[in-house]
C-alpha cells in the first residue's frame, strides 16, 4: 500500500510539475536569455554565480522576486533592459525556474560570471 501511495504522489507531482526547460521556452525566456553566453539580456549562468556570490543563501529569493516582480539595471552592460514582471507565475513555477538558473552557476565565465568592475556587469 505505501508503495502505491508513493507511486502515486510521484506520478501526481511529475504531471503537475512543467519543467524548467518547458516553462523557459513557453514564455519566451531564450529570446532574451541564453543559458552561458550574453544576448540581449545577461546569461542564466552569470546571473546564477552574480546571485550565488551577492546574495548567498537569498540567491534563489532574489531570483524569483526579479522573475515575479522584472528588474532593471542590475547589471551594467544591460542597464536600458528591462525585464518584464511574471506576476502569474505559480510559486512552484517560479521555484523550478530559480533552481534551474541556479545551476548553471558552474557555466559562467571567469569571477562572478564575467561581471565587471563593481559587481556589475
Amino acid at each position: 500500500m505505501k508503495k502505491i501511495l508513493i507511486l502515486s504522489l510521484l506520478i501526481t507531482s511529475v504531471a503537475f510539475a512543467e519543467s524548467a526547460d518547458a516553462l523557459i521556452e513557453n514564455n519566451g525566456c531564450f529570446s532574451c536569455h541564453s543559458v552561458a553566453s550574453k544576448k540581449l539580456a545577461p546569461a542564466f549562468a552569470g546571473i546564477a554565480r552574480r546571485n550565488k556570490m551577492q546574495n548567498g543563501a537569498n540567491a534563489k529569493e532574489v531570483i524569483i522576486k526579479s522573475i515575479r516582480e522584472g528588474s532593471q539595471g542590475k547589471y551594467r552592460k544591460f542597464a536600458d533592459t528591462q525585464m518584464p514582471p511574471y506576476p502569474d507565475f505559480s510559486d512552484q513555477e517560479l521555484s523550478t525556474i530559480a533552481d534551474y538558473i541556479l545551476s548553471k552557476s558552474s557555466l559562467a565565465k571567469g569571477q562572478g560570471g564575467g561581471m565587471g568592475k563593481g559587481g556589475m556587469q
